[in-house]
């Protein structure tokens, strides 16, 4: 090789270790080329999730399977733009939503899984039956149907006293519920058909999922609302009966474009929150759902006639049949 030769490769080699030493660095420090090839800043998406094994696509291709005992998901080097965010797991309901991601942040979201086959059982309200020296004892209320009721009644005195002087003639015993739920500082409440939230802490400490200070809409059916309620053990998603006696459940989250809405229950007159459990009355009887998957739907001692139906409302309008 003649010298020339050997000089080129040399300043080759150099012009090569110049421009890509600088390149990896900025890989490396989170820099990317965006579609139009200018270098920008990446961001990314925190997930927070209260299910282990969630797979996570960003428009429509997998990018995280999350082990058996991994929860929350950490996506990293994300270009400025917006992404179709997919949670799924089996047994559970789809949950999507447009993330808009941007240069040096991280936006968090909440997944609201629910499980495909609502989970529920029928209550049962008397203990067996007893006999001695052939005869029967009076029936004995169980335990759990007696504390369920007395939360009910306690339930409807509080909407019959927040309900005591409203001017519109609309029927007090309907109201099962007060006109605003607290919880972990997240204030929601109802004026008129429209529930509203807003953050009472410090504006530092306010979550994602509330975009910004004041009240903000979270849901106005077209349909009248009875009552409302924090989800069970979670304080960004929120129970609601509407007067066709269908309860929903939603997400505050109203970011993006999507709001993920889901009916799990129907023919509910009266509901409230206990512990992880969701306690409602249909007719005569009382039902009490736990949101953890249902193996065996056949089991699950539905109101007649009439089961939960699958699937979700992509937008802030519950489903047409029920609009």
């Amino acid at each position: 090789m003649t010298r020339n030769k050997k000089r080129i490769y040399l300043l080759g080699l150099f012009a090569v270790f110049i421009v890509v030493i600088p390149l990896l660095i900025l890989y490396s420090s989170g820099y990317r080329l965006d579609s139009r090839f200018r270098l920008v800043k990446t961001g990314g998406i925190y997930i927070i999730n209260n299910e282990s094994g969630a797979v996570v696509r960003l428009n429509g291709k997998t990018v995280r399977k999350a082990g058996m005992f991994e929860a929350n998901i950490l996506i990293r080097d994300l270009i400025p733009k917006r992404y179709l965010l997919t949670v799924e797991k089996d047994g559970y309901r789809k949950w999507k939503k447009k993330i808009h991601v941007e240069e040096k942040k991280v936006q968090i979201c909440y997944p609201l899984l629910i499980p495909l086959e609502i989970n529920q059982q029928r209550v049962q309200k008397y203990l067996p039956e007893q006999e001695q020296k052939g005869k029967k004892k009076k029936r004995k209320v169980t335990e759990e149907y007696s504390e369920a009721m007395k939360l009910f009644d306690t339930y409807k005195k509080s909407a019959k006293k927040a309900n005591q002087g409203r001017e519109d003639s609309e029927d007090t015993e309907s109201w099962v519920g007060s006109e605003k739920r607290l919880k972990n500082k997240v204030l929601l409440f109802r004026e008129g058909n429209k529930i509203h939230v807003r953050w009472t802490g410090m504006d530092k400490r306010r979550p994602f999922f509330i975009d910004a200070s004041g009240k903000q809409p979270v849901f106005f059916p077209r349909r009248r609302i009875l009552s409302f309620e924090f989800f069970p053990e979670r304080h960004d998603s929120v129970l609601v009966l509407l007067d066709n006696l269908n309860l929903y459940v939603l997400e505050i989250d109203r970011r993006f474009g999507i709001h993920n809405i889901h009916r799990i229950a129907s023919k509910c007159s009266r509901f409230l929150v206990k512990d992880e459990f969701v306690y409602y009355l249909s007719g005569s009887e009382m039902y009490r759902i736990d949101f953890e998957p249902n193996s065996d739907a056949a089991g699950a001692g539905y109101p007649p006639e009439d089961p939960p139906k699958r699937g979700t409302a992509a937008s802030n309008r519950v489903p047409q049949s029920d609009a």
